[in-house]
């Protein structure tokens, strides 16, 4: 244990010196602020914009309930669509939907998408541009933060999965089910994949990437119905919810000064017994 300490201690020290190095070098018109403070910035958005997601429902305003009127009085009235929908998306299946479809699973899958914030963010690093990290912070946060509501409400609604065959009607309220078969509402892949065509679509602020990118988000809600996953409301849920949470996220991040903040420092501890790391947190 004491030598994959000293181990671990030496590529973490090692590293930070040879990143600091990396990213303290001039590079045109980006701006280098070093790996550390780097970290902490990302570190302080994390932990603000977290905060902010999770407080939202006790913060609500008359704007704020007026959102949640619509979305959930526009998951009801598709709840009448729920069967028909489903027999007619039924009676297209094909090869070539199959294929096409695919694309639409691929995008609102969150180990996929998730591998793309972390490529974009350590992109964003190793090549000192301050915008394509943040894009890649925004992206993680917007998937996880996602994640997490809508795992929520899966197991808070606790709606049967429309290939059972019990109907759009079978669900099961606070019973607190973790299986998979009985968390249909709000679908999971159309909100990431919402959350993600919303995120990028704002940072990149071209109407042609945002077509693109809803596209596939809209391609993700099919494959959904299409595959008999979901029901047509859990992806009216989930494509509210995904661009709610994607919208939140940007506009956390793009305030210029946090109501609070997790400041953190990290430093070389030398001492008797030997040395390691020291990590301080601040709130």
């Amino acid at each position: 244990m004491k030598l994959l300490f000293f181990i671990i201690t030496h590529f973490i020290i090692h590293t930070n010196i040879l990143l600091a190095q990396i990213t303290s070098e001039p590079s045109g018109s980006k701006i280098n602020t070093g790996f550390g403070n780097n970290l902490k910035e990302d570190a302080n958005s994390l932990y603000n914009t977290s905060k902010g997601i999770l407080n939202s429902p006790f913060q609500f305003d008359q704007d704020d309930f007026i959102l949640t009127g619509i979305i959930l009085g526009a998951t009801a009235f598709s709840l009448t669509f729920d069967n028909p929908v489903r027999n007619n998306v039924g009676k297209i299946q094909s090869p070539a939907l199959d294929r096409v479809t695919r694309w639409g699973e691929n995008f609102g899958n969150g180990k996929y998408v998730l591998g793309l914030g972390g490529a974009l963010y350590i992109g964003g690093h190793i090549f000192a541009d301050s915008e394509l990290r943040k894009t890649g912070l925004m992206l993680t946060e917007a998937i996880v933060l996602n994640g997490i509501v809508t795992t929520g409400l899966k197991v808070i609604t606790g709606r049967s999965r429309p290939f059972r065959n019990n109907g759009n009607t079978d669900m099961d309220f606070f019973e607190m089910e973790f299986e998979d078969i009985e968390n249909s509402l709000p679908s999971g892949h159309t909100s990431t994949a919402f959350a993600v065509a919303t995120v990028l679509s704002e940072r990149i602020d071209n109407v042609y990437a945002s077509v693109a990118l809803y596209s596939l988000a809209g391609l993700t809600a099919f494959q959904r119905i299409y595959a008999d996953k979901h029901w047509l409301s859990d992806t009216i849920l989930g494509a509210a919810l995904g661009t709610v949470i994607g919208l939140k996220v940007v506009k956390l991040n793009s305030e210029e000064e946090s109501n609070s903040s997790l400041n953190f420092n990290v430093s070389p501890v030398i001492n008797s017994n030997g040395y390691g790391v020291g990590l301080v947190l601040n709130f």
